[in-house]
């Protein structure tokens, strides 16, 4: 079998997060089932997995990629590819230096 790339909890989630993953299980580490990895099968077809992680984090981490990947959220992403953001009204592009003391003095 062919070795997977291994990914920190956090980069995988993101690949769900950004539409990237389309289907994620979970697979235990030892028989007692204290440890797990998650598993995500990208929109590539590649599949790539974490390091073992306690079960209860990985369980975590897999049912946020879920939420993600059944809500579609990647495709609420905007990107300059998508939109040209130079003719979108009402988005903040620069931001204010003072931000937080304007708002302080509001």
């Amino acid at each position: 079998m062919k070795e997977r790339p291994k990914m920190k909890g956090r980069d995988i989630e993101a690949l769900a997060f950004f539409g990237k993953a389309k289907q994620v299980t979970v697979e235990f580490c030892d028989d007692e089932k204290r440890f797990a990895k998650v598993v995500a099968v990208t929109v590539d077809g590649e599949e790539v997995e974490t390091e073992c992680i306690p079960t209860r984090a990985a369980g975590k981490i897999s049912t946020m990629m879920k939420n993600y990947i059944k809500l579609n959220v990647g495709k609420y992403i905007i990107t300059s590819s998508t939109y040209d953001i130079s003719q979108m009204k009402n988005t903040d592009t620069e931001g204010e230096e003072n931000e937080a003391e304007d708002r302080q003095d509001s």
